[in-house]
């Protein structure tokens, strides 16, 4: 990964997941895979969310158009796939498969 990259990463401490689907895409030219789960991640020890700040999604908007122009294109490309596992366990569900 570009240095450029890494270092703005570090600096505002936000678009590491967009910096990693670039390089995946850059090497494997296949879209970019968004890896989440449907549950809320909850940090205890966090007075606030990054999400709550009004300029957090300008700043990864930002993040997208720079990462492009350090790597001189746009690595990302269009998909339209979800994938959810089958054996994803939804708060207070059973699996959908128990011996596995």
């Amino acid at each position: 990964m570009p240095q450029a990259i890494r270092d703005m990463v570090d600096r505002h401490m936000n678009c590491e997941d967009i910096a990693m689907n670039f390089l995946i895409s850059h090497f494997s030219r296949k879209p970019p895979i968004k890896v989440t789960s449907r549950t809320d991640f909850t940090c205890l020890g966090c007075s606030t969310s990054l999400y709550l700040d009004n300029t957090h999604y300008t700043e990864r908007n930002n993040c997208v158009h720079f990462f492009a122009q350090v790597y001189g294109y746009m690595p990302l490309l269009y998909t339209q796939l979800r994938g959810d596992s089958l054996l994803y366990n939804i708060r207070g569900a059973q699996k959908c498969f128990e011996n596995v």
